[in-house]
Protein backbone atom coordinates (compact mmCIF):
# COMPACT_ATOMS: atom_id res chain seq x y z
CA UNK A 1 0.00 0.00 0.00
CA UNK A 2 0.94 3.44 -0.84
CA UNK A 3 1.95 5.77 2.18
CA UNK A 4 0.93 8.98 3.27
CA UNK A 5 -1.85 8.85 -0.05
CA UNK A 6 -4.80 10.56 1.78
CA UNK A 7 -2.70 12.48 4.09
CA UNK A 8 -3.63 16.34 4.86
CA UNK A 9 -1.05 18.29 5.50
CA UNK A 10 -1.26 20.36 9.54
CA UNK A 11 0.66 23.11 10.81
CA UNK A 12 0.80 24.24 14.55
CA UNK A 13 0.41 27.67 15.51
CA UNK A 14 2.97 27.88 18.20
CA UNK A 15 6.41 28.93 17.01
CA UNK A 16 9.54 27.37 19.02
CA UNK A 17 12.32 29.87 19.85
CA UNK A 18 14.71 31.22 16.98
CA UNK A 19 11.95 29.85 14.11
CA UNK A 20 10.13 32.29 11.96
CA UNK A 21 7.73 31.01 9.22
CA UNK A 22 6.38 32.86 6.00
CA UNK A 23 4.02 31.20 2.56
CA UNK A 24 5.09 31.28 -0.94
CA UNK A 25 1.75 31.40 -3.17
CA UNK A 26 1.39 28.96 -5.77
CA UNK A 27 -1.25 30.32 -8.13
CA UNK A 28 -2.87 27.37 -9.58
CA UNK A 29 -1.65 25.08 -7.34
CA UNK A 30 -3.77 22.49 -6.82
CA UNK A 31 -2.55 19.69 -3.68
CA UNK A 32 -5.45 17.20 -4.99
CA UNK A 33 -4.24 16.42 -8.20
CA UNK A 34 -0.29 17.25 -8.23
CA UNK A 35 2.60 18.74 -5.65
CA UNK A 36 5.74 20.87 -5.88
CA UNK A 37 9.25 19.44 -7.06
CA UNK A 38 11.82 21.72 -5.42
CA UNK A 39 15.33 22.59 -6.00
CA UNK A 40 17.36 25.95 -4.58
CA UNK A 41 20.35 27.78 -5.52
CA UNK A 42 21.74 31.01 -3.88
CA UNK A 43 18.77 31.35 -2.26
CA UNK A 44 16.63 31.19 -5.26
CA UNK A 45 13.96 28.73 -4.34
CA UNK A 46 12.97 26.83 -7.91
CA UNK A 47 9.18 25.19 -7.74
CA UNK A 48 7.69 22.72 -10.46
CA UNK A 49 3.89 21.61 -10.41
CA UNK A 50 1.04 20.83 -13.07
CA UNK A 51 -2.32 23.22 -13.45
CA UNK A 52 -5.80 21.58 -13.87
CA UNK A 53 -8.98 23.03 -15.26
CA UNK A 54 -12.39 22.24 -13.54
CA UNK A 55 -13.09 18.50 -15.52
CA UNK A 56 -9.42 17.66 -13.98
CA UNK A 57 -7.67 17.98 -17.41
CA UNK A 58 -3.78 18.98 -17.02
CA UNK A 59 -1.30 20.27 -20.25
CA UNK A 60 0.09 23.08 -18.38
CA UNK A 61 3.31 22.96 -16.33
CA UNK A 62 3.99 26.00 -13.88
CA UNK A 63 7.05 26.89 -12.82
CA UNK A 64 8.13 29.33 -10.09
CA UNK A 65 11.48 31.43 -9.07
CA UNK A 66 10.87 32.91 -5.80
CA UNK A 67 14.19 34.68 -3.55
CA UNK A 68 13.47 33.49 -0.14
CA UNK A 69 16.19 36.41 1.29
CA UNK A 70 13.67 38.79 -0.09
CA UNK A 71 10.61 36.99 -0.21
CA UNK A 72 9.73 38.17 -3.69
CA UNK A 73 8.36 35.78 -6.24
CA UNK A 74 11.14 36.61 -9.31
CA UNK A 75 9.74 34.47 -12.00
CA UNK A 76 6.50 32.43 -13.32
CA UNK A 77 6.40 31.01 -16.18
CA UNK A 78 3.67 28.45 -17.77
CA UNK A 79 4.78 25.65 -19.88
CA UNK A 80 2.71 23.26 -22.38
CA UNK A 81 3.07 19.61 -21.15
CA UNK A 82 1.31 16.46 -22.14
CA UNK A 83 -2.21 16.36 -21.13
CA UNK A 84 -3.18 14.01 -18.83
CA UNK A 85 -6.26 13.63 -17.03
CA UNK A 86 -6.47 13.11 -13.19
CA UNK A 87 -3.86 13.58 -10.60
CA UNK A 88 0.04 13.75 -11.45
CA UNK A 89 2.88 12.36 -10.04
CA UNK A 90 6.92 14.20 -10.69
CA UNK A 91 9.85 12.34 -10.05
CA UNK A 92 11.74 15.68 -9.22
CA UNK A 93 13.02 18.61 -9.99
CA UNK A 94 16.91 18.92 -10.36
CA UNK A 95 19.55 21.66 -10.43
CA UNK A 96 22.76 21.30 -12.40
CA UNK A 97 26.30 21.10 -10.74
CA UNK A 98 26.84 24.94 -12.51
CA UNK A 99 23.37 26.24 -10.97
CA UNK A 100 22.08 27.03 -14.86
CA UNK A 101 19.92 24.40 -15.74
CA UNK A 102 17.05 22.51 -14.40
CA UNK A 103 15.89 19.45 -15.09
CA UNK A 104 12.15 18.37 -14.31
CA UNK A 105 11.21 14.35 -14.80
CA UNK A 106 7.67 12.69 -14.84
CA UNK A 107 8.54 9.31 -16.12
CA UNK A 108 5.23 7.09 -16.42
CA UNK A 109 3.28 7.55 -19.77
CA UNK A 110 3.22 9.75 -20.92
CA UNK A 111 6.94 10.70 -20.48
CA UNK A 112 8.44 13.74 -20.06
CA UNK A 113 11.86 14.94 -19.51
CA UNK A 114 12.25 18.97 -19.29
CA UNK A 115 15.20 21.12 -19.17
CA UNK A 116 14.76 24.80 -18.71
CA UNK A 117 17.68 27.75 -18.15
CA UNK A 118 17.52 29.04 -14.37
CA UNK A 119 18.33 32.94 -15.59
CA UNK A 120 14.68 32.91 -16.94
CA UNK A 121 13.21 29.85 -16.82
CA UNK A 122 13.37 29.20 -20.18
CA UNK A 123 12.43 25.71 -22.02
CA UNK A 124 16.03 24.06 -23.54
CA UNK A 125 14.77 20.88 -24.54
CA UNK A 126 12.28 18.09 -23.70
CA UNK A 127 11.89 14.40 -24.26
CA UNK A 128 8.93 12.37 -24.46
CA UNK A 129 10.60 9.36 -25.15
CA UNK A 130 12.57 7.49 -22.12
CA UNK A 131 13.98 3.95 -22.54
CA UNK A 132 11.64 2.47 -19.94
CA UNK A 133 9.61 -0.52 -20.38
CA UNK A 134 6.76 -2.21 -18.54
CA UNK A 135 9.21 -4.32 -16.72
CA UNK A 136 10.58 -1.27 -14.91
CA UNK A 137 8.67 -0.36 -12.18
CA UNK A 138 9.77 2.04 -9.23
CA UNK A 139 11.15 4.49 -11.45
CA UNK A 140 13.55 7.45 -9.92
CA UNK A 141 14.94 10.23 -11.18
CA UNK A 142 18.94 11.35 -9.55
CA UNK A 143 19.23 14.46 -11.27
CA UNK A 144 22.32 15.84 -13.11
CA UNK A 145 26.19 13.84 -13.10
CA UNK A 146 28.76 15.22 -15.10
CA UNK A 147 26.67 16.60 -17.62
CA UNK A 148 24.04 13.47 -17.77
CA UNK A 149 20.85 13.03 -16.40
CA UNK A 150 20.33 10.14 -14.28
CA UNK A 151 17.42 7.77 -13.97
CA UNK A 152 16.93 4.49 -12.34
CA UNK A 153 14.25 1.45 -12.01
CA UNK A 154 13.62 -1.93 -10.34
CA UNK A 155 13.34 -4.75 -13.19
CA UNK A 156 11.29 -7.53 -12.50
CA UNK A 157 8.36 -9.57 -14.33
CA UNK A 158 6.34 -11.81 -13.01
CA UNK A 159 6.92 -15.83 -12.93
CA UNK A 160 10.53 -14.61 -14.11
CA UNK A 161 12.89 -14.37 -11.55
CA UNK A 162 15.93 -14.26 -13.62
CA UNK A 163 14.86 -10.71 -15.00
CA UNK A 164 15.37 -9.16 -11.75
CA UNK A 165 17.69 -6.29 -10.84
CA UNK A 166 18.33 -2.43 -10.61
CA UNK A 167 18.79 -0.39 -13.63
CA UNK A 168 20.88 2.65 -14.15
CA UNK A 169 20.57 4.95 -17.25
CA UNK A 170 22.19 7.96 -17.52
CA UNK A 171 20.75 10.43 -20.16
CA UNK A 172 23.19 13.23 -22.31
CA UNK A 173 21.93 16.41 -21.89
CA UNK A 174 23.03 17.65 -25.40
CA UNK A 175 20.00 15.13 -26.74
CA UNK A 176 18.84 13.83 -23.75
CA UNK A 177 19.31 10.13 -25.42
CA UNK A 178 21.04 7.45 -23.81
CA UNK A 179 24.57 7.07 -23.07
CA UNK A 180 24.80 4.44 -20.77
CA UNK A 181 22.36 2.14 -19.48
CA UNK A 182 23.45 -0.67 -16.39
CA UNK A 183 21.36 -3.42 -14.77
CA UNK A 184 22.55 -5.05 -11.70
CA UNK A 185 20.89 -8.87 -12.41
CA UNK A 186 19.68 -10.55 -8.96
CA UNK A 187 19.77 -7.61 -7.29
CA UNK A 188 16.53 -5.91 -6.79
CA UNK A 189 15.17 -3.44 -3.91
CA UNK A 190 12.66 -4.88 -1.78
CA UNK A 191 9.24 -2.10 -0.52
CA UNK A 192 8.78 -0.28 1.20
CA UNK A 193 10.97 2.53 0.62
CA UNK A 194 12.86 3.28 -2.67
CA UNK A 195 15.79 3.18 -4.56
CA UNK A 196 19.18 4.87 -2.64
CA UNK A 197 21.35 5.24 -5.35
CA UNK A 198 24.69 7.67 -5.47
CA UNK A 199 25.00 8.39 -9.33
CA UNK A 200 28.34 10.39 -8.59
CA UNK A 201 29.63 8.04 -6.34
CA UNK A 202 28.58 4.75 -8.85
CA UNK A 203 27.01 2.91 -5.49
CA UNK A 204 23.64 1.65 -4.17
CA UNK A 205 22.14 0.82 -1.26
CA UNK A 206 19.48 -2.31 -1.40
CA UNK A 207 17.83 -3.64 1.99
CA UNK A 208 16.83 -7.38 2.25
CA UNK A 209 14.34 -7.43 5.88
CA UNK A 210 16.34 -5.84 8.13
CA UNK A 211 19.93 -5.84 6.46
CA UNK A 212 21.37 -2.62 4.10
CA UNK A 213 24.10 -3.64 1.91
CA UNK A 214 25.96 -1.33 -0.48
CA UNK A 215 26.87 -2.30 -3.93
CA UNK A 216 28.39 -0.49 -6.72
CA UNK A 217 26.68 -0.11 -10.34
CA UNK A 218 28.26 -3.15 -11.66
CA UNK A 219 26.78 -5.34 -8.78
CA UNK A 220 30.08 -5.80 -6.34
CA UNK A 221 29.23 -5.59 -2.76
CA UNK A 222 31.44 -3.25 -1.59
CA UNK A 223 31.55 -4.41 2.54
CA UNK A 224 29.52 -1.89 3.52
CA UNK A 225 26.58 -3.15 5.71
CA UNK A 226 23.56 -2.15 8.10
CA UNK A 227 21.90 -4.93 10.28
CA UNK A 228 19.53 -3.79 12.87
CA UNK A 229 17.64 -5.73 15.23
CA UNK A 230 14.14 -4.62 14.17
CA UNK A 231 12.78 -6.38 10.89
CA UNK A 232 10.87 -3.54 9.71
CA UNK A 233 12.59 -1.40 7.55
CA UNK A 234 11.14 2.19 6.03
CA UNK A 235 13.86 3.28 3.79
CA UNK A 236 17.13 5.16 4.23
CA UNK A 237 18.70 8.34 3.22
CA UNK A 238 22.43 8.16 1.65
CA UNK A 239 24.64 10.90 2.53
CA UNK A 240 27.68 10.30 1.07
CA UNK A 241 30.38 7.67 -0.31
CA UNK A 242 29.92 4.74 3.24
CA UNK A 243 27.12 6.79 4.80
CA UNK A 244 23.16 5.98 5.35
CA UNK A 245 20.56 7.05 7.66
CA UNK A 246 18.36 4.12 7.94
CA UNK A 247 14.35 3.77 9.28
CA UNK A 248 12.93 1.32 10.89
CA UNK A 249 9.55 1.27 13.03
CA UNK A 250 5.71 -0.13 13.31
CA UNK A 251 2.94 1.68 14.64
CA UNK A 252 4.31 3.45 17.61
CA UNK A 253 7.77 2.27 18.02
CA UNK A 254 10.74 2.80 15.93
CA UNK A 255 14.61 4.02 15.46
CA UNK A 256 16.86 6.34 13.57
CA UNK A 257 20.01 4.17 13.13
CA UNK A 258 23.46 6.79 11.46
CA UNK A 259 26.32 4.67 9.79
CA UNK A 260 29.30 5.16 8.55
CA UNK A 261 31.89 2.89 7.72
CA UNK A 262 30.91 -0.19 9.51
CA UNK A 263 29.83 2.18 12.38
CA UNK A 264 26.41 2.58 13.36
CA UNK A 265 24.10 4.48 16.38
CA UNK A 266 20.62 4.98 17.14
CA UNK A 267 17.97 6.80 18.23
CA UNK A 268 15.22 5.29 19.75
CA UNK A 269 11.84 6.92 19.80
CA UNK A 270 8.16 6.18 20.20
CA UNK A 271 6.67 6.53 16.69
CA UNK A 272 7.57 4.90 13.18
CA UNK A 273 10.04 7.21 11.42
CA UNK A 274 10.05 7.37 7.85
CA UNK A 275 12.47 9.17 5.18
CA UNK A 276 10.25 12.70 4.52
CA UNK A 277 12.67 15.35 2.63
CA UNK A 278 15.20 16.27 0.04
CA UNK A 279 18.03 18.20 1.33
CA UNK A 280 21.17 20.33 -0.03
CA UNK A 281 23.05 19.45 3.43
CA UNK A 282 24.13 15.93 4.00
CA UNK A 283 24.26 16.78 8.06
CA UNK A 284 20.56 17.11 8.63
CA UNK A 285 17.91 14.84 7.00
CA UNK A 286 14.11 14.67 7.81
CA UNK A 287 11.64 12.27 8.55
CA UNK A 288 7.70 11.71 9.20
CA UNK A 289 7.20 10.16 12.59
CA UNK A 290 3.76 8.68 13.05
CA UNK A 291 2.14 6.78 15.62
CA UNK A 292 -0.88 4.24 14.79
CA UNK A 293 -2.88 1.76 16.78
CA UNK A 294 -1.78 -1.54 17.04
CA UNK A 295 -4.62 -3.66 15.95
CA UNK A 296 -6.08 -4.82 12.71
CA UNK A 297 -6.37 -2.44 9.66
CA UNK A 298 -10.53 -3.05 10.00
CA UNK A 299 -11.02 -1.89 13.33
CA UNK A 300 -8.74 1.17 12.43
CA UNK A 301 -5.39 0.26 13.01
CA UNK A 302 -4.35 1.60 9.89
CA UNK A 303 -5.35 5.46 10.75
CA UNK A 304 -2.56 7.85 11.43
CA UNK A 305 -3.04 9.03 15.50
CA UNK A 306 -0.18 11.55 15.73
CA UNK A 307 2.30 12.73 13.23
CA UNK A 308 5.37 14.92 13.41
CA UNK A 309 8.11 16.05 10.82
CA UNK A 310 11.74 15.75 12.34
CA UNK A 311 14.61 17.37 11.33
CA UNK A 312 17.63 15.09 12.34
CA UNK A 313 21.20 16.26 13.06
CA UNK A 314 22.49 13.08 10.90
CA UNK A 315 25.60 12.20 13.19
CA UNK A 316 23.96 11.67 15.60
CA UNK A 317 21.30 10.87 15.18
CA UNK A 318 19.69 13.50 16.85
CA UNK A 319 16.29 15.59 16.49
CA UNK A 320 17.33 19.25 15.96
CA UNK A 321 13.84 20.64 15.39
CA UNK A 322 10.19 19.25 15.34
CA UNK A 323 6.77 20.19 14.17
CA UNK A 324 3.61 18.76 13.62
CA UNK A 325 2.70 17.53 10.08
CA UNK A 326 1.13 15.03 8.23
CA UNK A 327 1.94 13.40 4.87
CA UNK A 328 1.01 14.86 1.57
CA UNK A 329 1.27 12.72 -1.70
CA UNK A 330 -0.61 12.26 -5.17
CA UNK A 331 -0.46 9.25 -7.01
CA UNK A 332 -1.32 9.01 -10.77
CA UNK A 333 -3.90 6.24 -10.49
CA UNK A 334 -4.49 3.21 -7.45
CA UNK A 335 -2.56 0.73 -9.59
CA UNK A 336 0.69 -0.41 -8.42
CA UNK A 337 3.15 0.77 -11.14
CA UNK A 338 2.09 4.33 -11.53
CA UNK A 339 4.29 7.39 -10.39
CA UNK A 340 3.91 8.68 -7.22
CA UNK A 341 5.36 11.59 -5.36
CA UNK A 342 5.35 12.70 -1.63
CA UNK A 343 5.66 16.09 -0.69
CA UNK A 344 9.26 16.04 0.87
CA UNK A 345 10.16 19.58 2.59
CA UNK A 346 13.33 20.60 1.13
CA UNK A 347 15.77 21.58 3.63
CA UNK A 348 18.38 24.28 2.92
CA UNK A 349 20.97 25.78 4.97
CA UNK A 350 21.61 29.49 4.54
CA UNK A 351 24.22 31.00 6.25
CA UNK A 352 23.56 30.39 10.55
CA UNK A 353 20.17 29.77 9.26
CA UNK A 354 18.19 26.33 8.04
CA UNK A 355 15.30 26.71 6.25
CA UNK A 356 12.50 23.96 5.84
CA UNK A 357 10.55 25.01 2.56
CA UNK A 358 7.13 22.41 2.58
CA UNK A 359 4.18 21.96 0.38
CA UNK A 360 0.91 22.54 2.30
CA UNK A 361 -2.65 21.30 1.39
CA UNK A 362 -3.55 25.23 0.13
CA UNK A 363 -1.48 26.39 -2.45
CA UNK A 364 1.11 27.61 -1.08
CA UNK A 365 4.50 26.86 0.28
CA UNK A 366 5.33 27.17 4.18
CA UNK A 367 9.07 28.14 5.00
CA UNK A 368 10.02 27.26 8.40
CA UNK A 369 13.31 29.48 9.32
CA UNK A 370 15.18 28.31 12.47
CA UNK A 371 18.58 28.58 13.80
CA UNK A 372 20.68 26.22 12.55
CA UNK A 373 21.85 23.69 15.43
CA UNK A 374 25.45 23.65 16.46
Amino acid sequence: MRPFLSGVFLLASTLCWGQSEFTIQLAKANSALALPSMAVHNGVVYAAYRSFDVLRFSNQLQVVAYDLGLHKELQHVTISVPKVHGARASEGLFLSEDGQTLAYAELHEPDLILLLATKNLAEIRRSNTLPFTPQDHQRMFAGFDQGQLCMASNVFEYGKPELEGLRFIRLGISDLKPSSDIKISGVAQENPGSIVWLPREKTTWVVRGSVWKQYTEAGELTGQKLEHENVVSEGAIPLGSTKLLAFYGRYADGSVVSYADHRSSELKMQCAPHPYESSTDLAYAGALCTTQRDILPEAGGDKIVTSEFLLLKADGPTIAWRHPMAGLSVADSNEPDTGFQRGDPLLYRAGSKLLIVAPSKAPSLTVYEIDAPQ
